[in-house]
């Protein structure tokens, strides 16, 4: 009886042995864990921020003028040269035009022919109204001696006005300075043929400063007369402020001017090269910085947005730059958040893990 007792405890010790060790054929293989991208992300911002344009200009001055003969000539006299300051009414050129003073003097001559006509047809009416009046002449002769009379003063007129024009024409001979200023350039040497209407020389007045700059696209409208802008010399660094005086129009093969004044300085003068800051108003546009822009190689940006803990890819069309942002269009809002960093091998639905 113990021998049996002995073999079942034994039996027994072996079933519960065999129990606890490992069952192969009831092992399954576990299942991976999902990968989880960390990336740091920012809100869209909807901005409406000003918009600065930096166009180009030269200083000139306000009051110039490019004086010309109203004749044709050969210019016979310089008065000035480069650089010399003038005073209003100043000798600057004479020319020479040897039809000028025939043309003068014949004028003159032409009225004092008229005169002794004038005084020989007086006579003669004052003779033919007493013999109308005797009843010796007839009252068509008195007419026709009237009539002669009164064209011959009109004559007499016309010649008057011929000397006028013909001693304007004789004074228009030697230019001379319509303001104070510098003459800043010569445009013809003695001896040259000046055709009429030609400019002899450049004459900047000393009524201050301006800058002309030519307007983008639709900036004209945006301007108007009287704003007050930076203008910043390109090297010396310097700036002056500046108030739009004019603004004009685009017209075909040429952009929409407009003039600033500058206000007043010793320090600039005329040919300087400078800038005008031009700030304006945008419309309200979608704004990332630009790291989160991805540019995959096919032309066709897009970006990542954070939905549900995953990376939702969406494409957009990027605008301009406003510092180290830019404006987007696409399927998105502001307020969402996009990832700047950690999508350089990001998957559209990945999920992700958003760092602090």
């Amino acid at each position: 009886m113990a021998n049996i007792r002995n073999f079942a405890g034994i039996g027994l010790l072996i079933l519960l042995a065999a129990a606890c060790g490992p069952t192969p054929e009831l092992a399954t293989e576990s299942t991976p864990a999902e990968h989880i991208t960390p990336v740091r992300v920012v809100a869209v911002e909807l901005s409406n921020a000003a918009r600065e344009l930096r166009l180009p200009g030269v200083v000139r001055a306000a009051q110039r003028v490019e004086p010309a003969f109203l004749v044709s000539g050969h210019l016979a006299t310089r008065f000035v040269e480069r650089g010399e300051r003038v005073t209003t009414g100043q000798p600057l050129a004479g020319l020479q035009n040897p039809a000028l003073e025939p043309s003068f003097i014949a004028a003159e001559a032409r009225v004092r022919e008229l005169d002794e006509r004038l005084r020989q047809l007086g006579a003669d009416y004052e003779r033919a109204r007493e013999l109308h009046a005797q009843g010796l002449a007839s009252a068509e002769m008195l007419d026709r001696t009237l009539a002669e009379r009164n064209a011959t003063r009109e004559a007499r007129a016309q010649a008057v006005a011929g000397v006028s024009e013909a001693r304007d024409q004789l004074a228009d001979a030697v230019l001379r300075a319509p303001f104070d200023g510098i003459v800043s350039d010569l445009l013809v040497e003695p001896g040259d043929f000046v055709p009429a209407g030609r400019p002899v020389l450049v004459l900047a007045g000393d009524s201050g400063l301006e800058v002309e700059v030519h307007l983008p696209e639709g900036l004209a409208r945006r301007l108007s007369p009287g704003e007050v802008v930076e203008v910043r010399a390109v090297q010396s660094g310097a700036r002056i402020a500046g108030l739009i005086r004019e603004v004009g129009l685009a017209r075909e093969g040429r952009p929409a001017p407009a003039i600033i004044a500058l206000g007043e300085t010793n320090a600039w003068e005329p040919g300087i090269s400078v800038h005008v800051a031009l700030s304006h108003a945008e419309e309200a546009a979608l704004t990332v910085p630009v790291s989160a822009i991805v540019d995959p190689g096919t032309g066709q940006t897009r970006l990542f947005k954070i939905a549900d803990h995953r990376a939702v890819a969406v494409p957009v069309t990027v605008g301009r730059l406003i510092g180290a942002r830019v404006t987007i269009q696409g399927e998105i809002v502001a307020g969402d958040r996009v990832v700047v960093a950690g999508h350089q091998q990001l998957l559209d639905g990945e999920a992700v893990r958003v760092l602090p």
